[in-house]
């Protein structure tokens, strides 16, 4: 007996061994043939919890992969380009899209044997990998993994059938809540261990159809596989950022809450199941297995999806964010993803531009003093976006990456010397000269109009202004130190006074041109992200443009 259980078994882990690197290989060319795409629909369609949900099973079923769902989720919160609640929708919306596996594997593994295919399809899946470049190898690499995860199946179902003779259904329990309770854990064990709900799902569906397990049985091990994925999320985030470990228990939540609406569902399932159906659970049990997990995924979404915006708001409550809020888009977590990544620095990148305006619009005023502390905060923030933006690795062949992070660094630059000439502001209190107090003062109201444009995103009416302002400080500069000049001239001004005027109007000069070309760059930036207007219109003459 000893010989026929072994070989079986070796061949069963093998297939399963098989099953997960097929997953794994499919995956990662999904995710690089259309990572990009799924992740701009995500962010453009997701507007609310219920559009969440949609997209969210979407775009798990095009990549096969929950996870990289749930990291773009977690990026797209940390970046504030949507809030908790609807990056909630996503994460339930991606557990159903997980089961599309089990329905392929049903559908197709069993029966029609296409193994004879897969073996071929693995064979020109990593031709094309090797000898073609770009989409096509992507492609390649994306048909080599489907084509394993049926070689494995093969191997797999197999490798079971060696088990048939060996097991009876009248020496299985009797089929009970606790006996079927004890099943569920030993589905989230399995899963804990394969790290794969899809793979657990496959290798149940190749239990059932040699007939190792009834369809209770089975829909029991399911049910635990599916509350595994949220434990291990959780175990992931430990140590993470607060949006990660905020995501990790509000899955975790969410699948213990459907684990006991599904455990409870079983009975009832295969009941109507087989009044409308008679015979499926016998004939179609494969079938019926994947349509049960595709249907409590469905009521636990419906179930929560109405009271998704509280479920945030309690589990924001339960994890605040502890990180000052100048950081807290820079999530560590999103360094997985190179897009969502940039998301967030350009994000924080943006939010420091109007904090620093707001910085050079207290210093254009002689009445106020600008905060050191702040300031200081502002460097600290500074020197945050440089050491994040070090541990970017970017994808080698994605040049749209490449120039939304060199825009961002332009912009990254002239922020920090924009810093500089706020710890260097010359002292011009006391202004008496009527020319220089309203040549400032407009200056400042000015700069003021241009934050609240780019509060709203305005980038024509932002570069406009932008323009004008240029013009004015060229226009205007120069005739006003020609004015001081002449006043020292005809003793109408001391040399110290007119020398803190003469200074005040260079900083204002270097001030403004530093802003004008890091709106420019963040402007150039946004392009990059999300299609802005064409960067042609830029606010920058050519020059300027070269000096960057």
């Amino acid at each position: 007996m000893e010989n026929t259980i072994f070989p079986s078994l070796i061949q069963a882990a093998g297939g399963l061994g098989i099953f997960l690197l097929g997953m794994t290989v499919m995956t990662d060319g999904l995710k690089a043939l259309a990572g990009g795409t799924i992740h701009s629909w995500l962010m453009r369609f997701t507007k609310s919890p219920f559009s969440g949900a949609v997209t969210g099973a979407l775009a798990t079923s095009i990549l096969q992969s929950s996870s990289a769902t749930t990291v773009a989720a977690v990026g797209f919160v940390a970046a504030g380009l949507m809030d908790f609640s609807q990056a909630l929708g996503i994460v339930f919306g991606a557990n159903v899209g997980t089961t599309v596996t089990g329905w392929i594997v049903a559908l197709f593994g069993f029966e029609y044997k296409i193994t004879a295919l897969a073996m071929p399809l693995v064979l020109a899946g990593m031709l094309m990998k090797l000898l073609s470049k770009g989409f096509m190898s992507r492609i390649g690499f994306a048909l080599a993994g489907f084509g394993l995860i049926f070689v494995g199946l093969d191997l797999m179902q197999e490798g079971m059938e060696g088990f048939r003779h060996l097991v009876s259904f009248d020496h299985f329990p009797a089929d009970t809540w606790y006996n079927r309770l004890k099943l569920l854990l030993l589905g989230m064990v399995f899963t804990l261990i394969t790290q794969s709900s899809s793979a657990g799902v496959a290798a149940t569906l190749a239990a059932l159809y040699v007939d190792l397990l009834t369809f209770e049985q089975a829909a029991a091990l399911v049910v635990g596989m599916d509350v595994a994925t949220a434990v291990t999320a959780v175990i992931a985030s430990i140590g993470s950022s607060v949006q990660a470990r905020r995501t990790g228990f509000s899955h975790l939540v969410y699948n213990l809450l459907t684990g006991i609406v599904a455990f409870v569902m079983i009975t009832p399932y295969t009941i109507v199941a087989e009044w409308l159906f008679p015979g499926i659970v016998e004939t179609n049990a494969e079938i019926a297995l994947v349509a049960f997990h595709t249907l409590f995924n469905l009521v636990g979404v419906a179930l929560i999806l109405p009271f998704a915006r509280r479920f945030a708001h309690l589990m924001e409550w339960l994890i605040p964010e502890r990180l000052p809020s100048y950081l807290r888009k820079l999530d560590r977590d999103l360094l997985k993803d190179p897009d969502t990544a940039l998301d967030a620095i350009f994000e924080t990148l943006h939010d420091m531009t109007l904090r620093m305006i707001d910085t050079v619009m207290q210093q254009l005023d002689p009445k106020m003093e600008c905060s050191a502390e702040k300031l200081e905060e502002s460097g600290e923030a500074i020197e945050a976006i440089y050491d994040y933006i070090d541990d970017i690795h970017l994808e080698k062949e994605n040049r749209s990456q490449r120039m939304k992070l060199l825009e961002m660094i332009h912009a990254l630059d002239h922020l920090q010397t924009l810093y500089e000439l706020c710890t260097k502001r010359p002292d011009f209190s006391g202004i008496e000269a009527k020319e220089v107090a309203d040549f400032t003062r407009n200056i400042r109201l000015e700069i003021g109009k241009i934050k609240e444009l780019l509060e709203q995103n305005e980038w024509e009416k932002v570069v406009e202004r932008m323009k004008g302002l240029l013009e004015t400080m060229d226009g205007r500069a120069g005739s006003l130190r020609a004015e001081v000049i002449e006043k020292i001239a005809e003793n109408r001004l001391d040399t110290d006074e007119a020398g803190r005027y003469l200074d005040l109007i260079e900083w204002m000069k270097e001030v403004v041109y530093h802003l004008a070309r890091m709106v420019h760059h963040i402007r150039a930036a946004a392009i990059e992200t999300a299609g802005a207007p064409d960067a042609k219109n830029g606010i920058l003459s050519p020059k300027n443009q070269d000096e960057r």
